[in-house]
């Protein structure tokens, strides 16, 4: 029986409970500096501390119960130095437990889930192989609480604390109300992402996905029948399966091949490649010289999704444009149903296939998917071949350099037409690679050429080992392409580049930052170059591309395909009007985006332009977008119960191209109520930038009087000038166009940002919906005011 008296068990553990609080505070103290210097500073510090403080407490308080419970039975050793021996080892459990998951948060930079459980022994050995050294400031992190632990706790033996069973009872008494407390208090105080998850406790993150996880929960909840859906019954065997229509959009972009035959096609996905670092208006800025000069020459799309956070489900979206079934597509292993996909329809039609790949294909199940699409050459670690060099600092397996290499050896014995994909491994952890200094002193010209001001220099230097990789598989592509190029077969190629995800190692600044990639299709068969701002996802590029050959080069596609892309959108102007699923982790509740409404967590928010998801909290809006997230959710379980997509299996009765009668878009999309703004679009014009915007009222009442307003800021937040527009009020459910000119600021630079929303007349505060952050091109500004 547990003693209540003074000096027994249950008083004992108010006496020491002390001690593990200020272990866990030096424990926060470690984990907030480290993540600070790890960025390089220009985070916002002391906020973060606070917040970090403050959730450790709550989840420390949390944890009291389940604590007591194992505590209470040591606590009543008598002699005090076995006493404090058996709890000190218990609680340093606890101790290096929460050191653990924030060391492998300081390496990848977002905070460990239920993911750990998605994935095989052999594959988490391999991650952690390549993982990166603790290092002094690892070292402390773990060395710094313990000690303080130990310490405490001996001297508390030393002075035979007793405590005091009244402590005891309170300290219990406060967990049932850290319990009540919401754990992200104060995490909106803070401006981006990387802060947040500094901010956030990784043990209670750690617990709460895996309890999730654990009860199969998501976001998705019982739609309420004022919003059912209008579609038809889903199919009980192959909900996802459909006739194949998707237009031709890529068409009218491109010439005939000068032999006749159908075209050559190239797919190359980059490890980690994300938009934030590459391509035109970068906000970090570009380090990818070589992909922007092909971009210029290319179908560009701005504003492209990848539909997974890892690489887990690049090949099925990508390849296939498949479901994610429950853990990943690839996760369901030896259950894998075959399906139709760019590479078993191409074989199909007599092309020559083949998969390059300088890491292990057997993760993720990569080889067995590839084999289910019946590639005929597939290169991996495995089979590599003679006299390549593996990288020495990395589990991965070869380098970049000597991926290219590899594919560049089978240059001269491809047939046409074939279609070939490349895997680059290298921008993963560790981010090390032979004859890495050449390309650190390329990152540091770089950051001369991009003119990233002085004081922000130490946030990039913090990440130079992350950059020059970056820097070094873009010179290996452009090696790839000037060998090619000197090809028989280059003419009649269409290449295809994108990423697999956005890697998380450089701080993200927003959650659609891990989703957002470059879609580059070059060709020497294009008419033409152009930028597409219209949003697209990987989901999209097999069934455009099968269009493309179908309809312009004379090939056939499938009759009837189980895809869940509907085609790359193709206008120029930024537009969201796909709805697809996305999964940053194998075990991650889906999200979804249908138009342009974004369902993450539960929480609804507006995909505007320059990739910003603003939070709205209208009712009938996520009841709109939780109905086609739940008929997407309830097509995954019948196909995961029924373990097939489609009665043909991988080789399906292919037709010739016929149009459809209309493109497949999101047409009631329905508008939140109040005030917002439905469009905005920036155009460069002689005195500076011209901005149109389109005003509307979800109302059935006539919208309160506001005045557009426009405020043009710098990249550090700082405001340039503001531009108002007349006052004026809609008609219920009516709309109005707005045009407002700005100039444009010496300081501008490439970097600016107008926001845009409807303010009140009196005080100028935003009083609906409005875009923030839409990214100016300062130089095609600049150069066309001259």
């Amino acid at each position: 029986m547990v003693s209540t008296h003074d000096g027994g068990a249950w008083a004992r553990f108010s006496s020491v409970f002390p001690v593990l609080l200020l272990a866990q505070l030096v424990l926060v103290a470690m984990a907030v500096s480290n993540g600070v210097a790890g960025a390089g500073g220009g985070l916002q510090t002391g906020t973060i501390a606070g917040i970090a403080g403050v959730q450790a407490l709550l989840m420390l308080l949390r944890t009291v119960p389940l604590l007591m419970l194992l505590s209470l039975p040591l606590l009543m050793i008598k002699r005090a130095l076995p006493r404090t021996i058996a709890l000190g080892v218990l609680w340093s459990l606890f101790i290096v437990v929460q050191v653990l998951l924030d060391q492998y948060f300081q390496v990848a930079h977002v905070p460990l889930g239920a993911d750990l459980f998605g994935y095989s022994i052999a594959e988490i050995r391999t991650t952690l192989a390549d993982g990166a050294p603790l290092g002094l400031r690892g070292v402390l992190a773990m060395a710094l609480p313990l000690l303080v632990l130990w310490v405490g706790l001996l001297w508390l033996a030393r002075r035979d604390a007793r405590g005091s069973t009244v402590g005891s009872t309170v300290l219990l008494v406060a967990a049932g109300i850290a319990w009540i407390l919401p754990l992200p208090s104060g995490t909106e105080a803070l401006k981006d992402v990387a802060s947040r998850d500094l901010a956030c406790n990784k043990f209670a993150w750690f617990s709460g996905d895996v309890w999730r996880w654990f009860k199969g929960e998501t976001d998705v909840a019982v739609v309420p029948s004022a919003v059912a859906s209008n579609e038809a019954p889903l199919d009980p065997n192959y909900p996802f399966l459909h006739p194949e229509q998707t237009p031709d959009a890529l068409g009218p972009n491109f010439s005939p091949t000068s032999d006749g035959r159908p075209p050559n096609v190239v797919l190359i996905v980059v490890e980690g490649l994300g938009r934030s670092f590459s391509g035109p208006q970068a906000s970090l800025g570009s380090f990818t010289p070589f992909l922007d000069e092909l971009a210029g020459r290319s179908l560009y799309f701005d504003n492209f999704l990848a539909n997974q956070g890892r690489t887990f489900g690049v090949l099925p979206t990508l390849i296939g444009s498949a479901p994610f079934a429950d853990e990943g597509f690839t996760g369901l292993g030896d259950r894998m149903p075959a399906h139709p996909g760019l590479f078993s329809v191409l074989r199909q039609q007599g092309y020559n296939t083949a998969f390059y790949n300088g890491t292990d294909t057997n993760f993720d199940n990569e080889r067995a998917y590839m084999q289910g699409q019946q590639v005929q050459t597939l290169v991996d670690m495995n089979n590599f071949g003679e006299g390549y060099q593996r990288n020495p600092f990395s589990a991965w397996g070869y380098p970049d350099k000597e991926l290219i290499s590899r594919v560049l050896a089978d240059n001269d014995s491809v047939q046409a037409p074939f279609l070939t994909a490349i895997q680059t491994i290298s921008m993963h952890t560790s981010y090390e690679f032979p004859d890495q200094d050449v390309y650190r002193k390329q990152f540091e010209q770089r950051l001369q050429q991009l003119q990233v001001p002085e004081a922000q220099r130490a946030s990039y230097r913090a990440s130079t080992d992350i950059y020059s990789t970056i820097l070094y598989t873009d010179e290996q592509l452009r090696r790839y392409f000037a060998s090619v190029e000197k090809t028989a077969w280059y003419p009649n190629t269409i290449f295809v580049i994108t990423g697999d995800h956005r890697l998380p190692e450089i701080p993200m600044g927003e959650h659609v930052d891990r989703y957002h990639v470059p879609l580059i299709i070059f060709s020497p068969l294009l008419k033409q170059s152009r930028r597409i701002r219209a949003v697209s996802s990987q989901l999209d590029v097999t069934p455009s591309l099968m269009a493309l050959l179908s309809n312009t080069y004379g090939l056939k596609r499938p009759a009837q395909t189980p895809w869940l892309g509907t085609g790359l959108d193709m206008a120029e102007s930024f537009r969201s009007t796909r709805q697809l699923p996305l999964k940053q982790t194998k075990t991650s509740a889906p999200e979804y985006l249908a138009g342009r409404w974004w369902l993450h967590d539960g929480k609804l928010y507006e995909l505007q332009d320059g990739m910003h998801l603003a939070a709205t909290d209208d009712a009938s809006v996520r009841a709109w977008a939780l109905q086609r997230l739940q008929r997407y959710t309830q097509a995954n379980a019948i196909f995961m119960q029924k373990n097939a997509l489609t009665p043909e299996g991988a080789t399906p009765r292919l037709v010739a191209y016929s149009a459809p009668a209309s493109a497949a878009e999101v047409a009631d999309a329905p508008l939140a109520h109040g005030l917002s703004l439905a469009s905005a679009e920036l155009a460069a014009a002689a005195d500076g930038v011209r901005l149109t915007a389109v005003f509307s009222s979800g109302d059935p009442k006539p919208s309160r009087v506001f005045v557009p307003l426009a405020v043009m800021s710098a990249e550090d937040g700082r405001e340039l000038q503001e531009v108002y527009g007349q006052a004026m009020q809609l008609p219920p459910g009516g709309s109005q166009q707005v045009q407002l000119q700005l100039r444009l600021p010496q300081d501008c630079g490439g970097h600016c940002y107008v926001s845009v929303f409807p303010s009140d007349p009196d005080s100028g505060k935003a009083i609906g919906q409005g875009r923030y952050r839409l990214p100016v091109d300062g130089a095609a500004a600049a150069e066309k005011s001259q």
